[in-house]
């Protein structure tokens, strides 16, 4: 018959498992002697707490035990068999991040696709706005328009002759690819913007600095800057048109 033996012995460090119970009580791991099957077989009765485990005694028969044992063995996770001298010393480790099961579900927490879509779009608008010079803050905005209140500011941008996008801490900032050589805001814009289907300054913004194929690849605001505003405007309709 199949015997069970302490593996400690003289010599040999001690691992020790504490309860709230006994925490000074030491826990010894066993082995089976003899044909481990049979054994596991005949102790059909085994005390609650008792876990049964196969430990190779190498890396080479570890892969050969993973590889006979595939869907009926799981990795023990926290133990480990460290090499010490003649003989191997058991030791109790933290489980890795991947060894820890989590009762939250992480991929609830995962943008959805239209969600992925909205953010890649901002970071495209910022882009656009890096490219195309920056923003001014508020104040700057109103010493190039001649110290104007913040009030009238306001109102240019609410009545779209004035393009401001969201900034840092929510504070509005005003594209500087809208200002012509002189300071001023370029003529037209609060027309393309009537005639664009958006009211999302970001989108304005990616319809100005970008080659329109309407256009022939020119940028709708090279154009406003040079006066063809209607041509500008009719890329703008039209855009809406094939978007609806």
């Amino acid at each position: 018959m199949a015997q069970i033996r302490n593996s400690q012995r003289k010599g040999r460090q001690q691992v020790r498992r504490y309860s709230k119970s006994a925490p000074d009580s030491p826990v010894h791991p066993y082995k089976v002697v003899g044909d481990p099957a049979r054994a596991i077989t005949e102790m059909r009765n085994l005390p609650d707490g008792v876990s049964v485990a196969l430990i190779p005694s190498t890396a080479a028969v570890e892969q050969e035990l993973r590889r006979l044992g595939s869907g009926r063995i799981q990795r023990l996770p926290g133990l480990v068999i460290k090499a010490k001298g003649r003989g191997s010393v058991w030791r109790r480790v933290k489980p890795g991040p991947a060894e820890r099961k989590s009762a939250i579900d992480a991929s609830a927490f995962e943008p959805g696709s239209r969600a992925k879509a909205l953010l890649k779009g901002v970071q495209i608008a910022q882009n656009d706005l890096k490219e195309s010079g920056g923003a001014y803050d508020l104040d700057q905005v109103r010493v190039l328009m001649n110290g104007i209140s913040r009030q009238m500011v306001d109102r240019k941008v609410r009545e779209g002759s004035l393009l401001a996008v969201p900034g840092p801490s929510n504070r509005r900032a005003y594209p500087t690819v809208q200002f012509t050589s002189d300071g001023t805001v370029v003529a037209g814009l609060k027309a393309v913007q009537d005639a664009l289907p958006t009211d999302s300054p970001w989108a304005v913004l990616n319809f100005l600095v970008r080659p329109d194929p309407r256009l022939n690849g020119r940028k709708p605001i090279d154009l406003l800057k040079a006066g063809e505003i209607e041509l500008v405007i009719d890329a703008a309709q039209r855009m809406g048109q094939q978007g609806s």
